[in-house]
């Protein structure tokens, strides 16, 4: 004998949609956000990139909310199925009407997507990043070699001295 999985009304799923879609949409807004950091990265506009990273970290722990709250809404429906909580999404699809089944895929595969597409952005961004300091670095090292003398501690780590004064070949001896 084979049991059917409860199905969930409505009212259940309707709000489930909801959240997916608001969450969607938010990974979507992260993802330009970062397209406009990597635009002002390589632009040189470093007061416009610290600009952004404010607005990266507020939608960042949008994202993160609404995953927060994704997660408790669903682990509150399983509870309700009968289902272990907490649980993944994926769990719940056979509780949900029919036609409602393929919609929460569909949702659910356009998010891990756009959690793929952002995590590929922030990456191309730091590397970006890290080559623009790095490029500096090796500027100033060529400007000014005697801030960059690297000694070794006793663990062994190379480390940059202290400069107790900035002193500059040009000051005026005497």
């Amino acid at each position: 004998m084979t049991l059917t999985p409860t199905r969930l009304e409505a009212s259940d799923w309707e709000p489930l949609v909801e959240i997916l879609r608001n969450e969607l949409q938010e990974y979507g807004g992260l993802f330009n956000l970062l397209g406009q950091q990597q635009d002002r990265i390589i632009e040189r506009k470093p007061d416009a990139v610290l600009s952004i990273n404010d607005e990266i970290e507020i939608q960042t722990r949008t994202v993160a909310d609404l995953r927060g709250r994704r997660e408790a809404f669903v682990d509150d429906l399983l509870v309700r199925v009968e289902q272990p909580a907490p649980g993944s999404l994926r769990k719940l699809i056979p509780h949900l009407p029919d036609f409602v089944q393929p919609l929460v895929e569909a949702l659910m595969t356009d998010i891990n997507h756009m959690v793929r597409r952002n995590r590929h952005k922030a990456r191309q961004n730091h590397l970006l990043l890290s080559r623009a300091v790095q490029l500096t670095e090796e500027t100033l090292r060529v400007l000014q070699p005697e801030n960059f003398t690297r000694t070794y501690g006793r663990t062994g780590r190379a480390t940059l001295p202290t400069r107790a004064a900035a002193v500059s070949r040009y000051n005026a001896q005497g």
